[in-house]
């Protein structure tokens, strides 16, 4: 494994996502036993499970800065990743699972992309993450490029709402 793999697998926020996707696991299995668990090779193509309706991409619920809170209203959405390629929000995901509080939002990865190509002005970067709402926004010593975006977007956008309670 890549020092870089290993830098990361040990942040928080790392492992905060790999937690969460386990959770995405356990409450989608119920609703759809043939769920399975992608490879590391498709999760290089930004995929975390494949089920029935298609292959999936789960997001933990985010800060707006890495010493603020996990919160709701606010999510990151990734053009180009670290590396400057391709981020998830081009990835071969058919959808993307928002985790909130109440559960997952489940919305196609294709409209998400559409909405955030609308709304963020990504010519126009920002040196400070709380000024990325609908602006690019660079981290210092990576080549990606993301913006932030309200999750009131998000679910304006079709979606599907998988509940927690929905487990019971």
């Amino acid at each position: 494994m890549s020092k870089k793999f290993n830098r990361w697998s040990k942040e928080e926020c790392w492992t905060r996502g790999m937690s969460v996707e386990d959770v995405f696991y356990d409450l989608y299995k119920p609703i759809d036993p043939t769920i399975r668990k992608a490879t590391l090779k498709e999760q290089y193509q930004h995929i975390d499970h494949f089920t029935k309706i298609g292959a999936i991409d789960v997001k933990a619920r985010k800060r707006i800065s890495r010493s603020g809170a996990i919160q709701d209203d606010l999510t990151w959405l990734e053009f180009k990743h670290t590396n400057g390629g391709a981020g998830w929000l081009y990835g071969k995901a058919d959808f993307i699972a928002f985790e909130r509080l109440y559960g997952f939002v489940l919305v196609a990865r294709s409209d998400l992309a559409n909405m955030a190509e609308q709304k963020c002005d990504l010519g126009n970067l920002v040196d400070n993450p709380r000024d990325a709402l609908y602006r690019g926004y660079t981290r210092k010593g990576n080549k990606d490029l993301i913006a932030m975006v309200k999750m009131e977007d998000i679910l304006s956008l079709p979606h599907q709402v998988v509940q927690y309670q929905e487990l019971i």
